[in-house]
């Protein structure tokens, strides 16, 4: 998939990120140097607080070294393939995950090794957490350059333009009517069913953490203060919840709305004047960070499901995304002002 003209966003962070794995790793191995045995241990299993597994650390040190190196620099080399976004997409995540789990994997066994009496006694506690929290950071450097959401976009743009040329339609522009521009647009779109019973199981949790006490006798022991707390937590997430399981999207005059269906209140408006472009694509939750209202590097979404919707790309350089029935419509009418407002 080419595409000369990729941008990367928020590249001085993204490099800092490819290689800050390396400079852990250096840095820890420089301050445990002295206190690493000969073996360190390496695995723990799902049963057991001590290590069953173990690496000589004259291997387990150059080899986590030389990974992380690695890692780096085929994310520093994928920076450099904007002709080629598949290419540059699997390079920056291969690099990121490998410099990123390369550097959990030393910390979280290298620290506890060094300050157990032995490899055999090593506890890796705490050290769980660093290690799934590093796996997790290799994404990040793909996610805030914002170049996988192109090639999901890119992807999918060319995907549907396969569609139409099978099925023998012409998406070419076409001239607005002056009644397009003032036609106004109204839909709404539900959550699927396990949103619905969150709503209901959430909610449900906290009011029994809140009369089991009282029905067991212990409300004085926890006090009031602490019931009204949870009572007042329980009803805002049940609001918080609400608002988000239903939602209507409107276009009136030059605005664009997203509301609560529930509750009433605008989740999103955006004014037509900073609108770069509108398409209609299917939103895919997981491209944009999940189900419901998303705040992601470089945008937000609304997404309710895998669905049709609209996908904005704003002046300001950030993306916004909602799914919502007829969106083709959708996409013409705001396209429509779009263009009235460039002549």
């Amino acid at each position: 998939m080419a595409t000369p003209n990729t941008e990367i966003k928020n590249k001085t962070l993204v490099i800092l990120l490819v290689i800050l794995p390396a400079a852990i790793v250096a840095i820890c191995y420089a301050l445990l140097s002295g206190k690493l045995p000969e073996m360190t241990a390496t695995h723990w299993g799902s049963t057991s607080t001590y290590p069953d597994g173990f690496t000589r650390t004259a291997v387990f040190v150059p080899v986590c070294i030389g990974l992380s190196i690695l890692g780096a620099a085929v994310g520093l080399v994928s920076l450099r393939l904007r002709n080629n976004l598949g290419l540059l997409v699997g390079l920056l995540f291969a690099g990121g995950v490998l410099s990123w789990t390369t550097a959990g994997v030393f910390v979280g066994s290298a620290v506890p090794t060094a300050l157990a009496e032995s490899a055999e006694t090593a506890v890796i506690g705490g050290m769980m957490i660093v290690m799934i929290v590093c796996s997790l950071m290799g994404l990040v450097p793909l996610w805030i350059s914002g170049i996988y959401q192109q090639y999901a976009k890119d992807f999918n743009a060319q995907r549907q333009a396969r569609i139409d040329q099978a099925q023998g339609i012409s998406r070419q522009p076409v001239v607005q009517e002056e009644a397009m521009v003032q036609q106004e647009f109204k839909q709404s779109m539900a959550a699927p069913w396990w949103m619905w019973l969150l709503c209901l199981v959430v909610p449900g949790v906290l009011v029994v953490a809140v009369l089991l006490p009282m029905v067991t006798g212990e409300s004085q022991d926890t006090g009031i203060a602490s019931q009204i707390f949870t009572g007042v937590l329980c009803l805002l997430i049940c609001v918080l919840m609400l608002s988000l399981v239903w939602i209507r999207v409107s276009i009136k005059k030059d605005r664009f709305r997203v509301s609560s269906a529930v509750l009433g209140f605008p989740m999103r408006t955006i004014d037509v004047a900073d609108i770069e472009s509108v398409t209609s694509e299917k939103i895919v939750p997981m491209m944009w960070g999940g189900w419901g209202w998303r705040i992601i590097p470089g945008g937000s979404a609304i997404v309710m499901k895998e669905h049709e919707g609209l996908v904005f790309e704003l002046k300001n350089r950030k993306r916004f995304a909602v799914t919502i029935p007829e969106s083709q419509q959708a996409a013409q009418l705001l396209n429509a002002r779009l263009a009235r407002t460039a002549h």
